[in-house]
């Protein structure tokens, strides 16, 4: 059965889906009445999804100049990355004996989602495949001071795959094995291993899925 969106729901994965495709680069306009026109809705669904996605770090509303979406520098990436590898890290370590047989579970089911997306060609999907596999393990640390701060990191990795990844960047194709190595590891009871083959993953994600840091 066909999903029934609303408009404003509509016009978001709309808009994606042409960031994704690499239609509009950071830093450009995202006019309102044209692209309503274009999706078949009112301006005010279009609206709304600019609001959703300016919550989501993608675009920045200016004065006189509306909606653009951001233009990260290398540095705030590489910062984000950088961070991400150390808190990741860190939930593991500490989080290390509560990945249970269900979480694995959990785990390689976003594998397989990663992988599938991969090769189908849905770029949004994928990454979102693969950035909830790390949502998942983070869960295990029990803290969620420390959960909240790694989901902000998530978050902004998602902007930045969204705008600049290229839509099917083969060097990436790597990641769902990188992933399933890591719960090979972990469920092997290898800590030490596991904990350091994850901060090496994600520091080396940066440069693999953004060309050009």
């Amino acid at each position: 059965m066909k999903e029934t969106l609303s408009p404003a729901v509509h016009a978001y994965r709309e808009m994606m889906q042409l960031i994704a495709e690499g239609e509009f680069k950071p830093g450009d306009r995202l006019p309102t009445v044209p692209l309503a026109r274009r999706f078949g809705v009112s301006r005010t669904p279009v609206t709304e999804a600019l609001k959703r996605m300016e919550g989501e770090g993608i675009v920045t509303f200016t004065l006189g100049s509306g909606a653009r979406l951001i233009a990260p520098t290398a540095k705030e990436i590489r910062d984000t990355y950088f961070v991400r590898a150390h808190l990741e890290s860190l939930a593991l370590e500490v989080g290390f004996e509560r990945v249970h047989r269900p979480m694995v579970i959990q785990l390689e089911s976003f594998v397989e989602m990663e992988r599938e997306y991969f090769n189908t060609g849905e770029k949004i999907n994928c990454i979102q495949a693969g950035l909830d596999f790390h949502r998942e393990l983070a869960k295990a640390s029990g803290n969620e001071r420390l959960i909240s701060y790694i989901n902000n990191t998530l978050t902004a990795s998602f902007v930045y795959l969204v705008l600049l990844e290229p839509a099917r960047h083969g060097l990436a194709a790597q990641h769902p094995g990188q992933h399933h190595r890591l719960v090979e590891l972990v469920t092997a009871g290898k800590k030490e291993e596991a904990v350091s083959f994850l901060r090496h993953h994600v520091l080396e994600s940066c440069t693999i899925n953004i060309p050009g840091l």
